[in-house]
């Protein structure tokens, strides 16, 4: 295969670039719809193997992957249970396809010299070696025989593995390439490039049955079980065709990553992984929507993918850094869609480690949900102070802290009865609160007066006013330093306060408009999320400096640490991504709208409110397979509701609740401005201009439009 697979390395020209000047003059404004539920899927292991690995094929008897290596002359063999290789088999020269054969425990490995080696897996050694080469393999698990394309010749040689002789040869497109074996009918789906069309072979008769026109360049194919569908990735324009196997039509095309090349199917999921060779990425479908629900970095040019069906992995071969991605499809799954009420607008987010709860602060009806992450529903609502607009836990009292931003308070909540207990007048336009566990103390910002109100969680009482930088956001405790991170929108800079004085010991510059803050207990770092960059800031807190600016999606708002994975996730205007702490890299991207965002330890959940007036918080596995949750957090249930708004959250595979309201405050429809939770408006504002040989395109400014809600 190599770029090889994209055609590259066999002489062919490179792909053609199209130039679009695009004349558009359109204003729109629109609140963004809410995400479908997703899964998304992250990289649990690398694996170092031979030189430009370039196929792989996974051996579901013992456990292992066998990659071929078109750089050395080897296949590597890779343990799933350890990640490690345990033996490497010389082969034939430039080996670049590989397929392995259940009933007689044998790997086919196709060579570019003209040969194919057969391995038995009980021994790692070549066993046979016969006088046919080609580009692409497919094991028919029915007939007992190997399907070997042959690019240079346009045909495909059907070899029995009982005798390792070819059967037949059979004459298809021009430039064949990929192929796979359709089980459920018998027949072989061979890609042809030269033409655009794939081929269907009867085995029955070895015989070409139909021709399907697809998009350009078709490269290689996969089956669906599930569906009864065969995935065609069409390298030229960054496809994938969908044909029914039923009609053989195309029923479905999908846009993916930069020049597409291998297609694994994962049989647990209903997902298609598509490796991208361009942008050194992996696309995951899912076959019941056609949709791509995750994007996942991976190594240098990613030639090659294989399912492991026994681990739920997938293993991909990247030829341009000799490695393989072991991408796990078990962890980043919406579990559940909780409705806390239509009108509500939910837009922060915190959790109650004692009692295993959630508290949603509800911008629009002035109340907090509160929702057991035990069965994720709600199981309160509490009145609170008009337009709440951030919430915090208190783990020493047991109390919830939640900002008033529109009448200037923050209301206590005991959550042993769920009501509130105190009122608290602080700075004006408070907009963000922190859980100073050392002084038992809370911190407020206080945005209008660019301050931070002190509060003692034993008196309830304002105890100190601090002074930061111009309009403060966010706000967060790092326990280690104690410290308080203070992120300050307008003044693109943090305000690093010491809580033993209260003053402000370290200004910290940032990125444009820092909007959420989280701190990083096991790196001793401090993440800001710049929402007008799409860039995080990562500062130490040894030095108060940042020592590292990270590339995440559109509009980042929120974040929150998840200690056990050492991860970081943000929330950005239509997805979360997922920065690792040990790289600080992206290594997820999870379709999911957020604007706030907590981590639940228990339950190795994140939690998200997705703004917007239909009341909805996701709930996305971040640390275990959805599988393990309990039976009533991955039921299906129409819930009943008593709210005086109808609510229409239902899904098919993800539980979908709605509450019982109980707030008798009022709803207000007016408008707000500014903080990483507060709600806003999206505005994508297009202007062209032509003159002569000129075009000013289109400028998008993804941000809130600024209209003070008091």
């Amino acid at each position: 295969m190599v770029c090889s697979n994209c055609g590259i390395a066999r002489g062919r020209p490179l792909r053609p670039v199209v130039v679009a000047l695009l004349l558009l003059t359109a204003v729109v404004i629109s609140s963004a719809p809410l995400s479908p539920p997703a899964h998304a899927q992250a990289v649990v292991a690398t694996v170092s193997v031979g030189s430009a690995p370039d196929a792989a094929a996974y051996d579901s008897s013992k456990g292992e992957v066998f990659v071929a290596n078109g750089g050395d002359d080897t296949v590597s063999v890779v343990s799933d249970a350890t990640n490690h290789v345990v033996t490497t088999v010389n082969v034939g020269p430039t080996p670049d396809a590989v397929a392995y054969d259940s009933s007689k425990g044998e790997v086919f490995v196709v060579n570019g010299g003209g040969t194919t080696s057969v391995i038995s897996d009980a021994t790692n050694e070549v066993v046979a070696t016969m006088h046919v080469g080609g580009d692409a393999v497919a094991y028919d698990s029915s007939k007992g025989e190997v399907f070997v394309v042959n690019q240079g010749a346009d045909t495909v040689s059907v070899i029995s593995d009982a005798t390792n002789h070819i059967v037949t040869t059979l004459n298809v497109g021009p430039d064949p390439y990929g192929v796979a074996y359709d089980s459920a009918k018998g027949e072989i789906f061979v890609a042809n490039s030269g033409d655009d069309t794939v081929s269907i072979i009867s085995d029955a008769t070895n015989q070409v049955v139909a021709n399907v026109s697809v998009m350009s360049y078709p490269w290689y194919v996969a089956y669906d079980s599930s569906r009864g569908e065969v995935f065609v990735a069409n390298s030229f324009n960054d496809t994938v065709s969908i044909i029914s196997d039923a009609t053989n039509q195309v029923v479905a095309t999908v846009g993916v990553g930069s020049e597409p090349c291998v297609l694994a199917y994962d049989s647990s999921k209903g997902e298609t992984f598509v490796t991208n060779r361009g942008d050194d990425t992996v696309s995951a479908i899912s076959d019941t929507t056609n949709t791509v629900i995750a994007t996942i970095p991976v190594g240098s040019a990613p030639d090659a993918a294989a399912y492991d069906s026994s681990k739920r992995e997938v293993f991909v071969a990247n030829g341009g850094d000799n490695t393989v991605s072991v991408v796990s499809d078990t962890i980043f799954s919406v579990v559940a869609i909780v409705t806390v009420g239509a009108g509500t607008y939910p837009i922060s987010v915190a959790y109650d480690s004692s009692k295993g709860e959630v508290f949603v602060a509800n911008w629009d009806n002035n109340t907090v949900s509160v929702v057991t992450d035990s069965t994720n529903e709600v199981v309160a609502t509490v009145p609170v102070g008009y337009t709440p607009s951030s919430v915090a836990y208190d783990s020493s009292k047991r109390e919830v802290f939640v900002a008033n931003l529109g009448e200037n308070t923050v209301s206590v909540i005991s959550d042993a009865t769920n009501q509130v207990v105190a009122t608290v007048g602080v700075g004006s336009e408070p907009r963000a609160v922190a859980y100073d566990s050392s002084k038992g103390e809370v911190f407020v910002a206080d945005q209008s007066t660019s301050n931070v109100s002190v509060i003692s969680d034993a008196s309830n009482q304002v105890v100190a006013t601090v002074g930061v930088g111009y309009g403060p956001y966010a706000v967060a405790y790092d326990s280690s330093k104690r410290e308080v991170f203070v992120a300050n929108y307008w003044g693109k800079t943090v305000s690093v306060v010491s809580d033993a004085t209260n003053k402000v010991v370290a200004t910290v510059n940032v990125g444009s408009f820092p909007d959420g803050v989280a701190y990083d207990s096991s790196k001793r770092e401090v993440f800001v999320a710049n929402s007008y960059d799409n860039t995080v800031s990562v500062i130490s807190d040894a030095t108060n400096k940042v020592v590292a600016t990270i590339q995440v999606g559109s509009n980042p708002l929120a974040l929150a640490y998840d200690s056990t994975q050492g991860e970081v996730f943000v929330a950005n205007s239509y997805t979360v991504s997922a920065v690792s702490d040990t790289t600080n890299k992206v290594v997820a991207t999870i379709p999911v709208e957020g604007n706030a965002i907590a981590y639940d330890s228990s339950e190795g959940e994140v939690f998200l409110t997705t703004g917007g007036y239909n009341g909805i918080v996701s709930v996305v596995s971040v640390g275990a397979p959805a599988t393990t949750t309990s039976t009533s957090k991955s039921s299906t249930t129409t819930p009943q509701t008593t709210s005086t708004a109808s609510s229409s959250t239902t899904s098919t595979s993800i539980k979908s609740t709605s509450p019982t309201t109980t707030s008798t405050a009022t709803t207000s429809s007016t408008t707000s401005s500014g903080g990483s939770s507060i709600p806003e408006f999206p505005v994508q504002i297009g202007f062209t201009f032509l003159a002569t040989a000129v075009v000013v395109t289109s400028y998008v400014f993804a941000r809130r439009v600024v209209f003070p809600r008091l």
